[in-house]
């Protein structure tokens, strides 16, 4: 159970491993449900996705992290997967 310090911040136990197979499970899902929603999506809905993610930068305070620049490319990638299943749902494939 989390617990707030007088200091006003948390301590959040470590999840153990059946928490973890479960996160995993939802974002697997989770995964699958954008990649869905992307699929339908109106070319301006991408062209803004793809600009966001060109647009990802560490705040001004912050330096460059590589996980920020692992999801801004994870974005774009999210995007060609979803086109592949619109191009595949069009030719009447599945992935």
């Amino acid at each position: 159970m989390s617990a707030v310090n007088e200091d006003g911040s948390w301590e959040v136990p470590e999840p153990d491993k059946a928490e973890l197979v479960q996160m995993r499970i939802r974002l697997i899902t989770l995964e699958n449900i954008v990649l869905g929603l992307l699929s339908g999506a109106s070319s301006e809905q991408i062209e803004q996705i793809r600009k966001r993610a060109d647009m990802i930068e560490p705040r001004p305070e912050a330096s460059r992290h590589p996980l920020t620049e692992l999801a801004a490319n994870d974005m774009r990638k999210f995007l060609d997967r979803a086109a592949r299943l619109t191009d595949n749902a069009d030719h009447g494939e599945a992935e």
